[in-house]
């Protein structure tokens, strides 16, 4: 009688094709995957499955490795954990399908248990890879968050700590009160954004936006006028187009979302240039005069702790941010290249 190890063998191809169609049907998050990220180790994992059939014995070292290696390669492609699970679940759910089509069998039931043992051990390897490096990742995120938070703090609080000591020794004072004003306003942006990231990563766990009726252009003036101290060191003019316009929304938020946008803008735009906000009716745009967008730059601004600038100022939340915020208020950002030019940040809000 043929065995279940002897008929995985020779229906192999099959089966990994079969497999492949149905993960790429199943996958629940993320960016599509081409046939050969799906692939991965799949031929060797099978391989392992069948020597461990044929012999009787569990998944030999080599395939758990081979498992581990397929958990860490999903966990770089960023896919979801269950969708990892899922994987050997469907695996086994097409040999069952293909014995049946083929009419092959019926094999000893040990054989399928030991199949499903094998499989088992295999997806739990690959979870336990998968979830250990995602749990790396993100501490490593969370000490890089921290490490971009006190740099963004040192060096405005020496600036500060410099103009106190003229203001006490009565030298410059003008001066000093200037560069004290501009060093807190500096310390208080990124303790901002990093109060503001906690406050939606709150939100998406449930609790609720302090929502009131708020005054868009009044809002919108208060985040330029934040930014007018940058603006006018590199000579860029700040404008604002606006009609009245009131939302329902939370004003700390939006304010903190807006004013990453405009900042963002001044902080990008060639020195003499010009960044135009305009407000009206569900629509918000920030165009700036950056020269333009690079290839790819579209899709990859938004990630937390993405650096566009090349001297690498900055917190790198920003942007992330200020689309976190959107979201929770049921709204979208996007941005839209105008190349040779600059690019406008636009957000819509209900």
């Amino acid at each position: 009688m043929k065995t279940l190890a002897k008929f995985l063998n020779e229906r192999r191809d099959v089966i990994v094709r079969r497999w492949i169609e149905r993960v790429r049907g199943h996958l629940s998050s993320g960016r599509a995957l081409d046939e050969e990220e799906v692939l991965d180790s799949l031929h060797a994992f099978l391989d392992e499955v069948v020597d461990a059939l044929a012999a009787g014995t569990p998944l030999q070292e080599t395939g758990t490795a081979v498992a581990q290696a397929h958990g860490a390669q999903r966990e770089i492609l960023e896919r979801d954990i269950a969708d990892v699970v899922r994987e050997y679940g469907l695996l086994f759910e097409v040999i069952v399908e293909e014995c049946r089509a083929a009419g092959a069998g019926p094999f000893d039931p040990e054989e399928y248990a030991h199949l499903v043992g094998c499989l088992s051990r295999g997806a739990a390897e690959a979870v336990r890879e998968f979830a250990g490096l995602r749990a790396l990742e993100l501490r490593r995120q969370a000490w890089e968050h921290f490490a971009f938070l006190a740099h963004e703090i040192r060096n405005p609080l020496q600036s500060a700590r410099i103009a106190a000591q003229l203001l006490r020794s009565g030298g410059q004072s003008e001066r000093a009160a200037q560069v004290l004003e501009r060093s807190l306003a500096q310390l208080s942006e990124p303790v901002d954004q990093a109060l503001v990231d906690a406050r939606l990563r709150g939100i998406d766990a449930g609790s609720a936006l302090h929502r009131e009726m708020i005054d868009l252009g009044a809002l919108l003036r208060r985040c330029i006028e934040d930014a007018v101290p940058d603006a006018e060191a590199r000579r860029i003019a700040l404008a604002l187009d606006e009609v009245p316009v009131r939302i329902h929304g939370d004003a700390r938020v939006l304010r903190s979302a807006f004013g990453n946008l405009i900042r963002n803008a001044v902080k990008f735009t060639r020195s003499g240039g010009k960044v135009t906000v305009r407000a009206r009716p569900g629509l918000v745009e920030i165009e700036d005069q950056c020269g333009g967008l690079r290839s790819g730059d579209e899709q990859k601004m938004f990630e937390a702790f993405r650096q566009s600038n090349e001297d690498r100022s900055g917190f790198g939340l920003g942007l992330a941010i200020a689309r976190q915020a959107i979201d929770a208020h049921s709204g979208t950002l996007g941005v839209r290249n105008l190349p040779g030019q600059g690019c406008i940040f636009t957000v819509t809000l209900p």
